[in-house]
């Protein structure tokens, strides 16, 4: 969970400036500018102009953002407070993150990702009770102090100079924390420790007992730059339904979907079908959940929105999922954190599961101009049909 009033460092825009075609002297008929083009996904890369800047769908990575690739070293640090003491050891509530968190995060990127959690096993002691740190009025500044002493309190411990990330974990059974949400720093205002500024921090709360293993691959979605897919306002699941770890933590597909992996790189441009123009086309797709194939085909309707699809299966981390096929919703890279720039169509806030959503064979799917049909659906992938008037 990630309070749009944490999310308010600077990030600077780059500025695309988009390509129009000049008229042709050649007659309609044979105006090849408006006719269906397929290439790899560079073409279909959205900019990213959520107003929350640092997180948000859409290109490019934010470079204040936590990397995506490689080996990520996370400092954890646990604290306790006067009116929340703990009674447990650190290393039984670690427990409740590790392994099931990296695991993860190495299962769903192919190998890609690695984090490493580096624990000091000692619980230290705030300087105020749980009540002192305006939990239930977060805003960056509060949440920053509040990190801050964590991190002085351990300093003497702990070497911070090659750590990319903190996790400051709450005694989860005490204290008012009901929630852990994500510090989003960036140059200048994130948290100093052993000569070396850490922009991307976490800190847990009650929500730990909840969603266990699965609790740090949510926020760290954020550290790496993603929104939250459920609503801010109306019904919480109405936008994606089970589909994607930001949406619903606890659903039967916790997979992030194709195009957040896209953005962090695990899905290469070459995995990616870039389907511009009007004419019809055929596309084959391999599971999300897999490693090679295509992953995700984009039908870009304007420079911020496109409609994808992708294929979703009952394996690995989805393996609950109740029907297979593949899942179409629209993208849209100016929707802020929370407001649903990412929906399964048909887009029913009231379907807050979703789990109907991929398509049968026979089945389609129209928004706008563009109609999506399956016409085929096997273990190893889907095909589809695909036609923009």
């Amino acid at each position: 969970m990630n309070p749009r009033n944490l999310t308010r460092s600077l990030f600077y825009i780059m500025v695309l400036s988009v390509l129009g075609c000049g008229k042709e002297s050649a007659p309609k008929d044979t105006d090849d500018t408006d006719k269906l083009t397929v290439t790899d996904g560079t073409g279909c890369k959205l900019p990213k102009r959520s107003p929350d800047y640092e997180l948000g769908l859409g290109f490019p990575h934010d470079p204040n953002r936590q990397r995506t690739t490689g080996t990520v070293k996370v400092a954890v640090i646990f604290v306790d407070f006067s009116d929340a003491a703990a009674t447990r050891s650190p290393q039984e509530v670690f427990n409740l993150l590790s392994p099931a968190s990296e695991t993860f995060i190495s299962t769903v990127s192919h190998a890609k990702l690695q984090v490493v959690f580096a624990p000091k096993f000692k619980w230290y002691r705030m300087s105020k009770p749980s009540t002192g740190y305006g939990w239930n009025h977060l805003t960056f500044d509060l949440h920053k102090v509040y990190i801050r002493e964590a991190v002085n309190l351990a300093d003497a411990d702990y070497d911070f100079s090659q750590t990319d990330e903190i996790v400051v974990v709450s005694n989860p059974y005490g204290g008012v924390f009901a929630n852990g949400p994500t510090f989003i720093g960036s140059p200048g205002n994130g948290i100093f420790a052993d000569g070396h500024t850490i922009l991307n921090a976490v800190t847990t709360g009650k929500d730990l007992l909840v969603f266990r293993g699965l609790w740090f691959p949510h926020e760290f979605g954020h550290s790496m730059g993603l929104p939250d897919l459920y609503a801010y306002a109306g019904p919480l699941h109405g936008y994606v339904g089970d589909f994607s770890l930001m949406g619903n933590i606890l659903g039967t597909a916790p997979t992030y979907n194709a195009w957040e992996q896209w953005e962090f790189g695990w899905v290469d441009d070459s995995q990616v079908s870039c389907a511009k123009g009007k004419g019809t086309g055929t596309q084959q797709l391999s599971p999300v959940e897999g490693r090679d194939g295509t992953k995700l085909l984009v039908l870009p309707i304007d420079v911020t929105t496109a409609v994808i699809v992708e294929d979703r299966r009952a394996s690995g981390y989805d393996s609950p999922v109740e029907k297979e096929g593949p899942l179409v919703y629209l993208i849209d890279t100016r929707i802020s954190n929370g407001q649903g720039g990412l929906k399964v169509l048909p887009g029913n806030i009231n379907d807050q599961s979703k789990r109907d959503a991929p398509l049968s064979i026979g089945q389609q799917i129209t928004y706008k101009n563009i109609t999506v049909k399956c016409t085929a659906s096997a273990i190893g992938g889907s095909t589809v049909t695909y036609e923009r008037k």
